[in-house]
């Protein structure tokens, strides 16, 4: 298989499992699990596999120490946003959340043209446009179909990750690897989302024993199926054509949704969907022309 192959291949699978993770969570949190624990054991689970890799590397923890307030800024960002989504599927149908969530392309070319200074072109402007109008359509508040604080969670969860996409590249962590800058983020996340857990009171006492296995198996594939296996193809293929495969995370917890959690979405709705869909898409192939034009 050719490196390109085996990379998209690999985005394509983390994809799918990321658009697997709602309904993994929701049914996780009705076995007694909580969202929080979730968060935690997402972290946790990323340290176990990336540790191998991260201790190969002899600069990996002198480069955490130099970095170590702007790592902590990062990790803030990135570990609000799970407990953020797994706070709006109590609201809101998970692939409703997922389709919100994935506003951040466009919400990273916005916060790109201030704290970036880089140009908002035309395409992005239009994709903006396109997410907006998607959320307007979504947001069907007369016929009581969406909650707005769930929208508003959701909303908000894609710029917590913008934050973190964004400060990532204006920190320019250098000398640090993508495995490390993942390693990086999962320890500070696993501790300030154990902090966040002893103030908000997230400990389960009435976990299942089902629970406790899904809990852990969940997290494990997120792990590996998910975001190691995302940082792998990234580096065997493109990024553009990465971002595109993404979009296989939205469209997969929408159809496991209708499939699995007996959810149910409008023609309005669907619509709203696939405007926030083509946006991210078309906001990815023009990245990837302007990159083939360098």
């Amino acid at each position: 298989m050719k490196k390109t192959s085996k990379g998209l291949l690999l985005v394509i699978i983390s994809g799918i499992t990321f658009g697997l993770m709602p309904g993994a969570v929701t049914f996780c949190i009705s076995q007694g699990a909580t969202k929080e624990l979730m968060a935690f054991m997402r972290c946790f689970f990323m340290i176990l596999v990336l540790l191998p890799s991260a201790l190969g590397k002899k600069d990996t923890f002198s480069i955490y120490r130099d970095n170590f307030f702007k790592l902590l800024l990062l990790s803030a960002a990135g570990a609000a946003t799970p407990l953020l989504l797994y706070s709006a599927y109590a609201y809101l149908d998970t692939g409703l959340v997922t389709t919100v969530h994935f506003m951040f392309p466009a919400v990273v070319a916005v916060m790109s043209f201030f704290i970036l200074k880089e140009k908002l072109s035309k395409r992005k402007l239009l994709c903006l446009a396109l997410c907006i109008a998607g959320v307007v359509l979504i947001l069907n508040v007369k016929d009581g179909e969406v909650s707005i604080k769930g929208l508003l969670i959701a909303f908000i969860s894609s710029i917590t990750w913008s934050f973190y996409i964004v400060l990532l590249k204006k920190f320019e962590i250098k000398g640090a690897s993508s495995e490390q800058i993942a390693f990086y983020y999962a320890i500070d996340g696993t501790v300030l989302t154990a902090v966040y857990i002893a103030f908000a009171g997230g400990i389960p006492t009435a976990i299942t024993p089902v629970g406790i296995g899904a809990v852990a198996l969940f997290n494990l594939l997120i792990a590996v199926c998910g975001s190691l296996f995302f940082i792998l193809g990234v580096r065997n293929t493109d990024a553009q054509t990465a971002a595109i495969a993404s979009t296989l995370e939205p469209i997969t917890s929408i159809v496991a949704g209708l499939l699995f959690l007996g959810e149910t979405i409008s023609v309005r709705t669907g619509i709203g969907c696939a405007l926030i869909l083509a946006a991210v898409i078309l906001l990815a192939a023009g990245a990837g022309g302007a990159a083939k034009e360098k």
